[in-house]
């Protein structure tokens, strides 16, 4: 028989959820109160961070648990298991809206807990709708703050199947980054802007986003910015753009480089074959150095012949046809394939012809 002052029964953990954490949190902060958990199945995840507070059983047929007080969430399926001075109830969902009847009528319970005045009031409805009378009790769920860990930004702009884009190399340091972070318990979030998203990834780290012509915003708002390709850059506008903005790059041995005047606290540089890989995962996490850095001086001004320009803008018109039904708002009226073609700007067609509404007949 396994005896503890306290045992929380919860049928299933789940990989992520409410219940999942309040599991958590108990364990973090109440172990000391001779607290274990029950489980008949549990994502390995959850039950690894649950261990490191409190003991975690597999229920088993036949086994016999024992304690002062038990807790159960919905499921009572461990209730012949478990002998203890009070079985106790956790509500910790309005129930009116689950299709399943939890057991509220179990005549062994005896005491009900709800993690809010709302739970406990509902709960209490609820179990009037049934003829029994409940008095919850109020116990909100216990939180436990600690100083959180910067997420690195990364970002990034590259066709993953390209060699000469870095795609390689890559794929080669996010396996090196997501190493470093399951040793560490860091994390980062890289986006990726690139149209090849048939590359499979199994990192939890990597997000794809389509491409668009300005990037700047993304670069600003990132920690590194990532310029991976082969050495066929002559001037290199996104490492300029992130400098600029006083964001620090991971970048080849790129020849243009030696020209840019880049600060050592600026940047980090990977190898070729990438065989400095996980150095550079490890100073990705660094603490930051500020530094000031100044573009290379532009000649253009020289080049350019100095005469005022008399061009003005002027929206453009084009005639457009409907792929498919939809509602357009600028033309108030349902359109369809089989409506006439009309006019519209250029910019309301473009925003029409990318989200695959309409075709542009000139």
């Amino acid at each position: 028989m396994i005896e503890h002052a306290n045992i929380y029964y919860f049928r299933r953990l789940c990989h992520i959820g409410g219940t999942e954490q309040f599991l958590y949190e108990m364990a973090k902060k109440y172990h000391k109160y001779d607290l274990a958990i029950l489980y008949d199945e549990a994502d390995l995840d959850q039950l690894l961070r649950i261990r490191k507070f409190v003991p975690c059983y597999r229920r088993k047929q036949g086994e016999k648990y024992k304690c002062q007080r038990a807790f159960y969430n919905f499921n009572l399926e461990a209730l012949e298991q478990i002998e203890a001075d009070e079985h106790i109830f956790i509500a910790h969902a309005i129930y009116q809206q689950i299709p399943q009847i939890p057991p509220l009528a179990e005549k062994r319970i005896t005491r009900w807990v709800g993690v809010s005045k709302y739970a406990c009031d509902e709960l209490k409805r609820y179990g009037e709708s049934w003829g029994i009378n409940i008095k919850p009790e109020l116990c909100y769920n216990p939180l436990t703050l600690e100083e959180p860990t910067k997420v690195m930004r990364l970002i990034s702009a590259c066709r993953l199947d390209d060699k000469v884009k870095g795609g390689n190399r890559t794929l080669k340091l996010i396996e090196a980054l997501d190493k470093y972070c399951e040793k560490t318990g860091r994390n980062y979030l890289w986006t990726i802007f690139t149209n090849n998203t048939n590359i499979r990834l199994s990192s939890p780290n990597v997000i794809f986003m389509k491409p668009r012509i300005d990037v700047r915003n993304y670069i600003a708002d990132s920690d590194w910015l990532l310029q991976l390709s082969n050495d066929m850059e002559s001037y290199c506008y996104s490492i300029n753009e992130a400098l600029g903005y006083g964001v620090r790059i991971v970048r080849t041995p790129l020849s243009v480089a030696k020209e840019l005047k880049i600060p050592k606290e600026a940047e980090l540089v990977l190898d070729w074959d990438c065989s400095n890989a996980a150095k550079i995962a490890e100073n990705i996490f660094k603490p930051k150095k500020d530094f000031k850095y100044i573009p290379p001086k532009t000649g253009w001004n020289g080049l350019l012949v100095k005469k005022m320009g008399k061009y003005t803008y002027k929206p453009q018109k084009v005639r457009v046809k409907a792929l498919m039904a939809y509602y357009d708002l600028e033309l108030g009226r349902q359109v369809s394939n089989w409506t006439e073609s009309w006019e519209t700007s250029l910019e309301r067609a473009k925003e029409l012809y990318n989200k695959g509404l309409i075709r542009i007949l000139e």
